[in-house]
């Protein structure tokens, strides 16, 4: 019984964060992004400042009381958003999404809580299911078509759920679930976080910062429709990649750059089938030569793509049909290597080490792709001959 346990391998934690990514990016001074990729998703999520551009009503509410009898508590404060918010903000969106998604494919309004009456002082709400009533439908397509017909009675938009454990403050809220193959769902919220009062008390001097926030989350990060729904929304996002790509690029040539030890950590964790010797071979040339880090990476390219080739000839090289040998013998003796060799002893391209004419050849070919013309220096014990038979090998890569 003993045997036959195993011990539980666990995931380490870099094994996972490996395939975590975040980071933030600034649109302008009124629009900015995250993006959070994990294993298996991806959320992209967008925020808007709207407290910039529109006025906010705040009065007293009746939670003291009201919060006795409640199961979900209400703000202390009521506040109303103005209707230009709707207007100038959200609707535009319905557009923006349909021209990706398809006209068929609606917003589902989840929560909002509208003021009709005439004036601030002079007001009845009315909720997302009330509207049902009205045969209104209960999308953001809906909504805007109610607004549309009953604008001179529509006096804003209030506070509408109030989710203690986030400190947030709803006053919109519509999402589309299972929007497209890559793309699980795309959430729109108007809110106002009480954790960034302090905040927007000071820059805006207004006591709620509403903002508008939109959250997309996919099965991958670079989904074209994600994109062109971006691009819907105003954002150049192949600035943003472009720029974030380029960063890290020039960080790691100059880590490199500045230490080979570096550069073989590099090349040893891109290209995991070049072994021990191998790296330190192109490590050697590379010093030798006062080579640059974009010349160390293609030949490790190069010599990747070259073993991978290598280990697939010699696989094929057990079954080759050899004719001076009757037909049941050569069936027996491929029958033997599918049954014993090839299930224990796979071929393995990182016990493949490169000679170092290979090598040698790879750095010449780097150097011309690149449009570097140096001499390369090489070992007196690697022929000219061999540097060239390896360059045409290399060259169909």
């Amino acid at each position: 019984m003993a045997k036959l346990m195993r011990k539980r391998k666990l995931k380490s934690k870099s094994f996972d964060e490996m395939y975590n990514e975040q980071f933030r990016a600034v649109i302008d001074n009124r629009t900015s992004l995250s993006i959070y990729n994990k294993k298996r998703r991806s959320f992209c999520i967008i925020r808007k400042n709207l407290a910039k551009d529109y006025e906010i009503e705040v009065d007293a509410s009746e939670a003291p009381v009201l919060n006795k009898l409640l199961d979900s508590p209400q703000p202390f404060e009521s506040s109303m958003a103005n209707l230009k918010i709707l207007e100038n903000e959200i609707f535009p969106l319905i557009d923006a999404f349909k021209n990706v998604f398809g006209e068929e494919k609606e917003l589902k309004l989840k929560s909002i809580k509208l003021a009709i009456g005439g004036s601030n002082t002079d007001y009845v709400t009315i909720r997302e299911n009330d509207l049902t009533k009205y045969d209104v439908k209960p999308t953001l397509s809906g909504l805007r078509v109610f607004i549309e017909e009953n604008d001179d009675s529509i006096l804003g938009f209030l506070d509408s759920e109030y989710i203690t454990e986030e400190g947030n403050v709803i006053y919109l809220n519509c999402e589309k679930r299972e929007v497209s193959d890559n793309i699980y769902s795309i959430k729109i919220k108007i809110l106002a976080s009480m954790q960034q009062r302090g905040y927007f008390l000071q820059e805006e001097h207004k006591y709620y910062g509403l903002q508008l926030f939109i959250i997309i989350e996919s099965r991958k990060p670079n989904d074209d429709k994600l994109f062109k729904f971006l691009k819907e929304l105003g954002i150049d996002w192949e600035l943003i990649f472009f720029r974030r790509r380029l960063a890290i690029h020039d960080w790691t040539e100059i880590e490199c750059q500045k230490d080979s030890e570096n550069l073989k950590c590099f090349i040893r964790a891109k290209y995991d089938t070049l072994n021990y010797f191998d790296i330190n071979n192109i490590i050697r040339i590379i010093v030798k030569n006062q080579l640059p880090f974009n010349v160390a990476d293609k030949m490790a390219s190069l010599l990747y793509k070259m073993k991978s080739e290598r280990a697939t000839e010699l696989q094929e090289k057990k079954y080759q049909f050899d004719p001076f040998l009757d037909e049941s013998i050569q069936n027996e003796r491929n029958y033997r290597k599918t049954r014993y060799i090839d299930q224990a002893q796979p071929i393995d391209e990182y016990s493949l080490t490169l000679k170092k004419a290979e090598i040698a050849a790879a750095a010449k070919i780097a150097c011309a792709y690149l449009g570097i013309h140096k001499q390369i220096k090489v070992d007196k014990d690697i022929s000219d001959a061999e540097i060239l038979k390896y360059q045409g090998e290399l060259t169909n890569f």
